[in-house]
């Protein structure tokens, strides 16, 4: 690195080491990428295969397959699971999987069981703001090996990766929507936990939701322009078009 380039670096660190929204000081889960998918592109459907060696705590293997059907491309996608090359569990998801912009599958023990479990991103490909819409889907582990489907639609321009605020190892998930209030817009941040095999409100805990304003520029401060009790009710019981499937 040249002297000019070490100088640039020194001075801009600060302000890339401030630019975070509140929850991103909390430890994240970590997660293992997998991005190995083949795809088999067909007149009538498009399918999206995925081997996970060593998934399960026994050591078998774990496949995942995504078909999105082309007449009806954003109805009864199936989300298919195999262990071992055998199918243990099939999900109905209202999500056509693009070609395009199939994302990573993530892999982590999310709400903090001891067992593995999936994320996938899979974008709606808008414009502006609509480029940011996608549809979270969790594929949470249970203890017969089987899996509870948790999705939802999201606003997000990269993994918004899941939070432990309270240090209990069940990290919270953070989901964001676009709305307005008094001439101005704003994100809105809201947390929920996966429980009992499916997502709870826990933003009591945090005091959240939480605003951000909207700006033509990079803003991560909560706002000032409403009070934090205002903020309460912009609380979500539950996100948008939220969908679970046992």
């Amino acid at each position: 690195m040249t002297k000019a380039l070490k100088i640039t670096f020194f001075l801009l660190l600060p302000l890339i080491v401030s630019g975070q929204y509140a929850f991103e000081k909390y430890p994240a889960v970590k997660f293992k990428a997998y991005n190995n998918w083949k795809i088999n592109d067909t007149k009538d459907k498009v399918e999206f295969s995925q081997t996970i060696s060593s998934f399960y705590k026994n050591g078998e293997s774990l496949t995942i397959q995504l078909t999105s059907f082309k007449e009806h491309w954003f109805e009864n996608s199936i989300i298919k699971v195999s262990k071992e090359d055998v199918e243990i569990k099939q999900f109905k998801e209202n999500m056509g999987f693009n070609p395009i912009a199939i994302d990573t599958i993530r892999v982590a023990d999310i709400n903090g069981d001891g067992l593995k479990d999936l994320k996938i991103i899979a974008p709606y490909m808008g414009n502006g703001t609509a480029s940011m819409n996608v549809k979270i889907i969790y594929l949470f582990q249970q203890a017969n090996q089987g899996f509870i489907k948790i999705s939802f639609d999201d606003k997000q321009y990269e993994n918004r990766i899941e939070r432990d605020l309270n240090g209990d190892g069940n990290y919270e998930i953070i989901t964001m929507q676009l709305l307005s209030y008094q001439n101005h817009s704003y994100w809105n941040f809201n947390l929920f936990n996966f429980v009992s095999g499916k997502l709870v409100n826990v933003n009591d805990r945090h005091n959240y939701p939480i605003l951000v304003q909207f700006l033509e520029k990079e803003n991560y401060k909560i706002t000032g322009k409403i009070s934090r009790k205002k903020m309460k009710s912009f609380a979500l019981k539950l996100p948008e078009a939220y969908d679970v499937k046992k």
